[in-house]
């Protein structure tokens, strides 16, 4: 492994009420594009004490009868202190464009790809406006100590869509949601930011997929929204999202398919006034032989380097990963496959990309055996060239793999000593599986690390899981169902120095896989140099 270092966060005074505000690294020859990140807006984090209150932001799900995806907030509260939530349910319509659009052939090929073709616009719809959103619903919630709550909106509210802000008296509370329906369940972390921009690196759109944007508006004025699209062909600019309304206080979701429908669509969101919060919903009928859904945010400011612990190939198994440019320089970018155990071979070269402004490339990390068969892995995602960009892997499961579905992440920009996951539980009678991925990203120092739960008022020292050690740059792959059989269990991982953890969720013999990055605590953390990890 090349030798690693890790960049200290540099606080900014004042900044404490919006979050803390740290700067990466340079690296060499820098492109002055990368914006400082901030905890909580790079990756939502968990507002450490003290402090007054930490909001949270749940954009995408449904709540009616027969929903895409029912959806429910899950509220964790790993401290000795009992808290009050206030949770407000902003509701809205799913929009529809003015004519569906034909199905294009699908992208062939492996390997990695790029797009290239010249920017088109599509004006076969007018902007779309909605009409007043109806008042919000409000609910107080108590968070017991060392417990979870989860609220199911559809029993508070009607509605196509609804989506929740969660405001909590204090800090060190993290939150989740997912998503239940016909093609499975989605689990990935709410935001702790309404942003003016975002980006979805990954999308599927041909026939048997659909891509829902949820916006979610919590603010009392209404929020503009201008949305292009990269594809195969080029950029794509549907008239239909140039001066698209978002109503202050609600949620209103559209259909990507309905304007663009190719094997792969990246999204680049711009918001003229206000800020949102924006989910992705993915499904898949099974057509092209993926059957599952994904839940996940976008990515509101792009960074130098995404970190992705969990990785695996295998039979019936394709890993994939989408780099998404949002700025107007080139980016130079490598994606580098840390595996567990290289082999006589060593470790692989790492996959060179040159992606265009406004442009994305994929990479099939199965494609030219840089990968072996079964070789667990992590993956690194850093520009070279200082450009920032919004990475996102995608993993799906068939015969003959263990688990079935699809799911999909944006990685890490940080690392980090403590981290949450509301959600889960591995159970036996649920048939309910869980996974935590751990890597330690010093490639000079071990870490230690423990692995605990909370429920019912009490800590739940998970055995086999404390005082265990990982190596300099190394993995840890935990089943938690081989040290504990319980639904009801939020975990805490912490660990002596700095660490990225992934959780996958998965259900056991049926349809279900989600995998997220853990929400870490916004103490202790640090940006990996973009080019010495």
């Amino acid at each position: 492994m090349r030798s690693g270092r890790l960049a200290p966060l540099v606080v900014l005074g004042g900044l404490l009420a919006a979050g803390l505000l740290y700067e990466a690294s340079e690296p060499e020859e820098p492109v002055d594009l990368a914006p400082a990140l901030q905890a909580g807006v790079a990756l939502p984090t968990a507002r450490a004490e003290p402090t007054l209150s930490s909001t949270w932001y749940c954009a995408g799900g449904t709540a009616a009868e027969g929903g895409l995806g029912d959806h429910v907030v899950v509220i964790a509260n790993p401290t000795d202190r009992p808290r009050t939530a206030v949770l407000t349910v902003l509701t809205g319509p799913i929009t529809e464009a003015a004519a569906p659009v034909e199905d294009a052939a699908p992208v062939e090929g492996a390997g990695t790809t790029t797009t290239t073709a010249p920017p088109t616009t599509t004006t076969t719809a007018p902007p779309t406006s909605t009409t007043e959103a109806p008042p919000p619903t409000q609910k107080a919630v108590d968070l017991p100590a060392q417990s979870r709550v989860e609220v199911r909106l559809a029993d508070l509210v009607q509605a196509p869509l609804a989506g929740a802000v969660v405001e909590v008296d204090g800090g060190d509370v993290s939150v989740e949601h997912h998503i239940t329906g016909d093609l499975g369940r989605a689990t990935a972390p709410c935001s702790t930011t309404a942003s003016s921009s975002w980006s979805f690196p990954w999308g599927v759109t041909t026939r048997g997929n659909r891509e829902l944007l949820v916006f979610m508006n919590p603010f009392p004025d209404d929020a503009t929204v201008d949305i292009t699209f990269a594809t195969d062909e080029g950029v794509r600019q549907p008239a239909r999202f140039e001066g698209f309304i978002v109503p202050g206080r609600s949620v209103v979701g559209a259909w990507v398919d309905q304007d663009a429908r190719r094997a792969q669509v990246s999204a680049d969101i711009q918001v003229r006034h206000g800020r949102l919060v924006i989910d992705r919903i993915q499904t898949f009928d099974g057509t092209d032989g993926r059957t599952g859904m994904t839940l996940g945010l976008g990515v509101p400011t792009p960074a130098e380097t995404w970190v992705f612990p969990a990785g695996q190939t295998g039979d019936g198994l394709l890993e994939q990963v989408v780099v998404f440019n949002p700025t107007e320089e080139v980016a130079e970018v490598e994606v580098d496959a840390r595996l567990d155990d290289p082999g006589e071979a060593g470790p692989p070269e790492p996959f060179e990309l040159t992606i265009p402004p406004g442009r994305y490339s994929t990479v099939d990390v199965h494609a030219e055996d840089r990968v072996p068969p079964g070789v667990g892995h992590a993956l690194i995602v850093r520009s070279l060239n200082g450009v920032p960009v919004a990475a996102e892997r995608v993993n799906a499961a068939n015969e003959p793999a263990a688990n079935k579905g699809i799911t999909s992440t944006t990685g890490s920009p940080f690392g980090g000593r403590t981290w949450y996951f509301p959600s889960g539980g591995p159970s036996t009678a649920d048939g309910r599986d869980e996974v935590l991925v751990l890597l330690n990203l010093s490639n000079d120092e071990e870490v230690s690390y423990d692995v605990a739960g909370f429920s019912g008022g009490q800590t739940i020292a998970i055995e086999g899981l404390q005082d265990q050690t990982l190596a300099p740059g190394g993995r840890a792959v935990i089943r938690l169902g081989d040290h504990i059989d319980r639904a009801d269990l939020p975990v805490v991982v912490t660990a002596s120095g700095a660490v990225v953890v992934e959780r996958g969720l998965y259900r056991i013999g049926g349809l279900g896989i989600s995998q997220s990055i853990g929400i870490p605590s916004a103490t202790g953390l640090v940006v990996p140099e973009a080019l010495n990890l």
